[in-house]
Parts: C-alpha cells; structure tokens; sequence
C-alpha cells in the first residue's frame, strides 16, 4: 500500500470515530510553469523571478496551487526559497516544484543538481521544512525515463525526503498511455499521486474533449487511493496541428471539476497557462486567426504521421428549423484547404450531408488554397420537411499515413433555414454537434482570441472560485 493510501485509509477510520467529523480536502486548482522575471536587473545584474507579479496573477486566477519549474540557471532555486515561498505563503498558494527529466536535456536541465533526483528529493523536503506550503515536487515526462527512475532508484528519492520531511508529496508527470500494468504494479505504490497531462491520447491533439471522461474513469479504477491531478493544455502542445483555444481549455478544466466533485480526480493544474500580461503567450498574434471573416471557423484535421483507414470521418452537425412557406432553400458557405493539385487526390474529400445523405462533395487537392464560395439547391431534398440535420465533415476515401490536412469552413448563409451563429464565432454553439467517427479525424470549432491569456485566464479564474 502506497504512503497516500495508507494516510487516507486513516482518515477514513477516524471520521469513523463517533464525534470526530470527516474533513474534506480541497480541490487542488492552478497552473504550472511560466516564470516570469522582474524587466530590469538589480545589483547584482540578475533579473530575478518576478514574485510579486506573479503571486498577484496567480491570486487573480483563484489559484491555490503553483508547479515552480526548474529551469535556467540557479537564480530559480535561490529565489523560490528566499522570496517566492514566502510571497505565496502569504497568498494562502501551495507550491510544488518541477524538475526536468534527462529526456529533456536538450532544452531543458533543473539546476543546482541538474539529474541528481536524490539530491533533489532531499533538498527540497529541505527547504518545505522552513516553508510549509512547499508541499510537493514532480518530475516532468517522469514516464519516459523509467529507466533512470527504476523503483530501486524511487525508493532512494523518497526515502531522502522522507528523512526530512515525509509528508513532502512526490507526483511525477504520467501520460495515459504510460500507464501499464508493470507501470501500476512497480511504480504506483512508491508514488503520493501522479500528474496526467490530457492530451486526447493516442491521438495528441487539444481540441478533442471527449475522451477525457473515459481516461479520467479508467484512471480511478485503475488507480484506487491514489491522488490523480488533470493537466489541461493552455500552452500549444508539441506536434499538434492547432493550438489550444480559449473553449477547449475552458471545457477541459469544466469537465475536470465534475470529475473532482465525484472524486475521480484530486485537482486540476494547467500547463503553462499564461497568467501575466508579461507573458509571451498572453496574446496570440493575427496570423493564429485562420478564419475567413471575424474570428471563429469550422477544421477538420488528419495530423501529419497519423494512420487513417477508409471511412473514418469527422463532422459538425447542426439541426435547423425550415422557415415556413419559403420558396428556395439553400446553404452556401466557404470552404480551403492547404491542398492543391499538386497533391495526391482520392483521401482526403470534404463533404455536406443532408439528413445523413451527402449533397455535396469536393477532394481536397480540387481546388487551390484560396476560400471557394459554394451553394447548394435544398429546395427539392425538404420538400415536405419541418426541420433537417446539416453535417459538414471531412471524410477518408482511403486511407493514409503521413498525409496532413487542415479544412475550414465559414462564413455560412441559409436560404429558407433558421441556422443559428453561421460565422462560428461562438464554439459552444458548434460543439455539441461534433462527430467523430474512427479516431484520427477530428474536427472543432476554432475560434480565435486575441487577448487569449486575460479571456481564459477570466473564465477560469471563474471555474477556480467555484471548485
């Protein structure tokens, strides 16, 4: 039984107790990474980390957590102890620390003791013995390097830290896939919880929700009396086609908070989410808006190296009212794609289906890259018809291996149909729709924000003070 198991199988025998009342744990809400330093040096020629702007921005998010990465030189370990420790204590903010695994070493080393992870255990059980809301530490991509983090090796760092502190959590990053049978049965039990990054796997991409709810379950079965934090991508995600929306990562977090409210998951801590104007993802430049008017588009998108089989399919489906005793009835709307002639065709073909049956279709190297303007006679196929299903999705004629495509659509006029938000500048509006069928394709409603830190950081500031 793992050190957490057994304290919480305490706490259940003790609110037991007749007169003793069972207190809950709160959620643990907040974000990881993204130090940001003071814009001047002081004396010593330092810019140092930034803890009054940052504690400000994390109190404004309604955060209770921060993961404090160990990255750059040796200026973070001396101001997390001398000055970002105290300032959070102050702000009522629990801080856990992040070191970097060997597999990151071409960007990334934790420094004083770079991959000593030994060292690192002791050291900072160390530093939470003299500040007590440094109550954790992770290892990033811990998964990865499990042959540097063998349960022989564990089981050095934790008794390290234990000798100092042993209430001092250990919660490495695990991604879904990482969690094998072996994995749970030698490494589970040496762990206080784990950290899981969702990211929609096996496919990689942040603009999917819907699986998250299956991994979260799994995990909890899975996993029983371990303490599971969701990680929810606010910063892009390497090899993914798209970068994460304001939407998405507000559903993701939602979502999240169901699943700690029925205590599937211990928390929720947001990767890299940017928190301060002085942060360089607060903003996201025009070139990020791919929409043909105003902000908002339909995509459709087979990633680059990814297998797809004939049939599978992604679609946004829409019901709409006909408007009574109109005399055409017709959709136009603008479609692009980045495939021209040039390319392979007979894969990838972007469709309209009425009804389930498909009136409209085009391969996607049929055009150039430019927005093409359709419209479609749906007078005839509605006779008779009070309402009707509209699907717009991208289809696989055959499938493939390392053939990439991002399809939009906007920009949508009804004739004789009542089609609310036809611009797809409001991603709730289209998201409940969304089918997806076989798993690789997938699709969204991608809607640009410029201001993308301050509008997220709002809504989940919002989700934090509930939770």
């Amino acid at each position: 039984m793992s050190r957490l198991a057994f304290s919480g199988l305490i706490a259940v025998l003790l609110s037991l107790l007749p007169g003793v009342a069972r207190a809950e744990t709160p959620a643990v809400v907040g974000t990881a990474g993204n130090l940001i330093r003071e814009a001047q040096p002081r004396a010593d020629g330092i810019r140092h980390v930034d803890s009054k702007a940052m504690i400000a921005g994390l109190t404004a998010l309604n955060a209770n957590t921060y993961v404090y990465p160990m990255a750059g030189d040796n200026v973070h370990w001396d101001d997390l102890r001398r000055e970002f420790l105290p300032a959070a204590a102050a702000a009522g903010i629990d801080v856990w620390v992040l070191v970097y695994s060997p597999s990151q070493a071409v960007c990334c080393v934790s420094r004083p003791y770079k991959h000593d992870y030994v060292t690192w255990a002791r050291e900072i059980a160390t530093a939470s013995k003299s500040h007590p809301n440094l109550t954790g530490w992770t290892v990033d991509d811990y998964g990865y390097d499990l042959k540097t983090f063998t349960p022989a090796y564990v089981k050095q760092m934790t008794a390290a830290a234990e000798a100092v502190n042993p209430s001092l959590k250990f919660v490495p990053t695990v991604y879904y896939g990482q969690f094998t049978d072996a994995f749970i049965a030698e490494q589970i039990p040496l762990l206080d919880g784990v950290v899981f990054p969702f990211r929609d796997e096996p496919h990689r991409d942040t603009s999917w929700t819907w699986s998250l709810s299956y991994q979260v379950k799994q995990l909890a079965k899975r996993l029983p009396g371990t303490d599971v934090y969701l990680m929810p991508y606010a910063h892009p995600l390497s090899h993914a086609a798209q970068k994460p929306t304001v939407a998405y990562v507000e559903a993701v977090t939602r979502k999240s908070l169901e699943h700690v409210r029925a205590g599937e998951l211990a928390g929720v801590v947001q990767y890299k989410l940017p928190f301060l104007a002085a942060d360089a993802g607060w903003t996201r430049p025009p070139t990020d808006n791919l929409a043909r008017t105003g902000d908002g588009r339909l995509s459709f998108v087979v990633q680059t190296k990814t297998a797809t089989e004939a049939g599978m399919s992604c679609g946004a489906s829409r019901q709409v009212k006909l408007t009574s005793g109109a005399a055409k009835r017709s959709v136009s709307f603008w479609h692009r794609d980045g495939r021209g002639a040039g390319h392979p065709a007979g894969y990838h073909v972007k469709q309209l289906l009425l009804n389930g049956r498909v009136v409209w279709q085009r391969d996607v190297t049929a055009d150039g890259t430019a927005w093409q303007r359709v419209t479609v006679d749906l007078t005839a196929a509605l006779a008779g018809a009070t309402s009707a299903t509209l699907e717009w999705r991208l289809y696989e004629r055959k499938g493939v291996s390392d053939y990439f495509v991002d399809a939009g659509v906007d920009d949508i006029v009804a004739t004789g149909l009542q089609l609310s938000d036809p611009g797809v500048e409001n991603a709730a509006v289209w998201t409940a729709g969304l089918v997806r069928k076989g798993g690789p394709v997938y699709c969204s409603a991608q809607v640009y924000h410029q201001d993308y830190g301050a509008e997220l950081g709002a809504r989940l500031a919002g989700l934090y003070a509930a939770a």
